[in-house]
C-alpha cells in the first residue's frame, strides 16, 4: 500500500468533501484525486535513472500534490529548503542525485547555473497536462528522502519506504484517535517533516487539511477560530508565540506537539488559555518514527518523561554489553517496529549502526519507570532541537574550523524558555566574532547561525585529549546565571 492508496476511495464515497483548504482556494477529494493521477502520469512519462525529484517550493497545494503525485508514481521526494545556501544546496542534490529538480521561480539564479533538469512553478501546469495513466508498480519503494546528521556531523539523506508511514498512520488513528471526520490545521513548513507528515497522514485517512502558507499566531488563532479544527500540529515554539500574544480558545482541540520539550510552565499556561484542548506531546526521530507518546494529564504527572510507547512500538534499554538493564537504570534506547527507516544514501556503515537486526538505535540515552515512562537523558550525537528545526553540532564546528584564524571550537545546544535550545559557539583563535558572523550570515542557514557567542584562550580537555562539551557547557550554565 502507498500513502496515496486511499484517494481513490475517498474521492468515490464523497467526492466534494473538502480535502484541502488553503487561503486562495478549497479542493474537493474529486479534484485532489484527479490531480495526483494527472502529477503521478507526468513523473512516469519522464525519462529517470533514479527515479528521484527535488522539491524547492513554499507550502501549498502544489507542493502536496507533486509530492503526492511524484509518490504514486514510484518516485522518491527530496524536500528542499529555500532557505539553503547555494553550498548546502549543492551538497544535498550531490548526495541524492535527483533526476528532476522541480523550484520556485525565485530560485531561477541559483538553478539556471546548475547542469540538470528543472522544472519552474510557472511551467508546472504545461508539464502535468491532462493525461491520466495507472501502470503497475511496486508499492513499497522509497518514496521519501530527508536529511539527519550523526557522529560524523555531516549530514546524511535518509530513505523511508511507503510501508512505514502507511504504518505510522495507523499511530494516529489508535494513539491520537483520528478519524476521516477531523479537520486538521497545519502551521508550519512542509520542509519540517512533522507538519508535512501530519498533512499526507490526514489525507490517507480520509479528512481535511488547512494549511498556512507561512507561520503566524495571528493566523493560526484566526484558521483556529472560524474552521471546525479538530487537531492541530506543532512544534513548541508555537505554543509560546500564542501565549505571548494572549489567546485563548475554547474550542474541543487536541494539539499535537514533537521537537522538543514543553516546559512545564508552558504547559500550565496552555491548560488555562485552551482549557477544552487535549495535549499529546510525541518523541520520535527521522530513522525510528514513532517512540513514546505523552498524553493529556500524563504531562503534569510525568512531566520529565517522554511518555510510554505508541501501540505499534517495542523498546528496550540496553547496557555497554548489550544487556537489558532493570527499571530506572540508564542505557541506550533501542526500539523494534515497522516503523523504521531504510537507511541512508550510499552509507551503509552509518546505516548498520543504527539497523541492527529486528532493533534499531540512534543511541539516545534512557531510561524507563515502572509504570513504562521513558526519560531521554541525553543524545550521544549531541543534536540540537532549535524550534522544532534539528541542527547539528559537527556540521556548523566544520564551517567555522575552515575559516583562517579558527584553532579549536565547540558548538551546542543550551536550554532556551522560548526556542526549547538554542545554537551556542566556544571559540579558540586570532579571529573576531564579528567577521566570523558575517561569515555565517554567507554560509549558514539563519536557524544554523550561533545566538550565543564566547571566545576563550584554551579548552578544558578529557582525559583522552578531547575538549570537554560537559565543561563548556558548564561555562555556558554559568554565564547564564549571572
Amino acid at each position: 500500500m502507498r500513502i496515496t492508496s486511499t484517494y481513490r476511495k475517498h474521492a468515490q464515497m464523497d467526492n466534494n468533501r473538502s480535502a484541502i483548504v488553503t487561503d486562495e482556494e478549497i479542493v474537493s477529494y474529486g479534484e485532489w484525486f484527479d490531480l495526483v493521477q494527472r502529477t503521478a502520469t507526468s513523473f512516469f512519462m519522464e525519462d529517470a535513472v533514479m527515479k528521484r525529484v527535488a522539491l524547492f517550493l513554499p507550502n501549498g497545494r502544489l507542493f502536496l500534490q507533486l509530492f503526492a503525485g511524484a509518490s504514486e508514481a514510484g518516485w522518491a521526494n527530496i524536500v528542499g529548503d529555500m532557505r539553503w545556501k547555494a553550498q548546502e544546496i549543492k551538497e544535498r542534490l550531490q548526495q541524492t542525485t535527483p533526476d528532476l529538480v522541480i523550484a520556485d521561480e525565485k530560485m531561477k539564479g541559483f538553478f539556471q547555473k546548475q547542469q540538470m533538469k528543472v522544472i519552474y512553478t510557472n511551467e508546472i501546469e504545461d508539464w502535468i497536462g491532462l493525461k491520466r495513466d495507472s501502470p503497475q508498480r511496486n508499492d513499497n519503494v522509497p518514496f521519501y528522502i530527508g536529511f539527519t546528521s550523526g557522529s560524523t556531523g555531516k549530514p546524511k539523506a535518509f530513505v523511508r519506504s511507503h510501508a512505514s508511514w502507511v504504518e505510522s498512520f495507523r499511530c494516529n488513528q489508535v494513539d491520537f484517535g483520528m478519524t476521516e471526520k477531523d479537520h486538521v490545521l497545519i502551521p508550519g513548513s512542509f520542509v519540517n517533516s512533522t507538519f508535512l507528515y501530519g498533512a499526507l497522514s490526514t489525507l490517507f485517512l480520509g479528512g481535511t487539511i488547512y494549511v498556512l502558507t507561512k507561520f503566524s499566531p495571528v493566523r493560526l488563532m484566526n484558521v483556529l477560530q472560524h474552521h471546525p479544527i479538530s487537531i492541530v500540529h506543532v512544534v513548541p515554539t508555537m505554543m509560546q508565540a500564542l501565549l505571548q500574544e494572549g489567546f485563548h480558545n475554547e474550542q474541543a482541540v487536541s494539539f499535537i506537539s514533537t521537537g522538543a520539550k514543553w516546559l512545564p510552565r508552558v504547559k500550565e499556561q496552555m491548560r488555562l488559555h485552551f482549557p477544552n484542548a487535549d495535549f499529546y506531546e510525541f518523541y520520535g526521530s527521522s530513522e525510528l518514527s514513532y517512540m513514546t507518546v505523552l498524553k493529556n494529564e500524563e504531562q503534569i504527572k510525568q512531566a520529565d518523561s517522554v511518555g510510554r510507547v505508541f501501540h505499534n512500538v517495542e523498546i528496550s534499554i540496553r547496557n555497554e554489553n548489550g544487556h537489558e538493564v532493570a527499571n530506572d537504570e540508564e542505557g541506550v534506547l533501542f526500539v523494534k517496529s515497522k516503523m523504521l527507516f531504510d537507511g541512508y544514501i550510499d552509507n551503509e556503515k552509518e546505516t548498520i549502526k543504527v539497523l541492527q537486526g529486528d532493533w534499531a538505535t540512534v543511541y539516545d540515552i534512557a531510561k524507563m519507570d515502572e509504570e513504562g515512562y521513558v526519560y531521554i537523558l541525553g543524545r550521544q550525537n549531541d543534536m540540537i532541537l532549535y524550534g522544532g528545526m534539528n541542527v547539528y553540532p559537527q556540521e556548523i564546528e566544520q564551517v567555522f574550523i575552515n575559516y583562517d584564524g579558527v584553532e579549536e571550537v565547540v558548538v551546542l545546544g543550551i536550554k532556551d524558555e522560548y526556542w526549547g535550545e538554542k545554537v551556542a559557539v566556544c571559540i579558540k583563535g586570532d579571529v573576531s566574532l564579528t567577521s566570523l558572523k558575517n561569515y555565517c550570515l554567507q554560509t549558514l542557514s539563519s536557524y544554523k547561525i550561533p545566538r550565543v557567542w564566547r571566545k576563550v584562550e584554551k579548552f578544558p580537555y578529557t582525559t583522552g585529549g578531547k575538549i570537554s562539551r560537559q565543561e563548556v557547557r558548564k561555562w555556558f550554565e554559568k554565564d547564564a546565571l549571572r
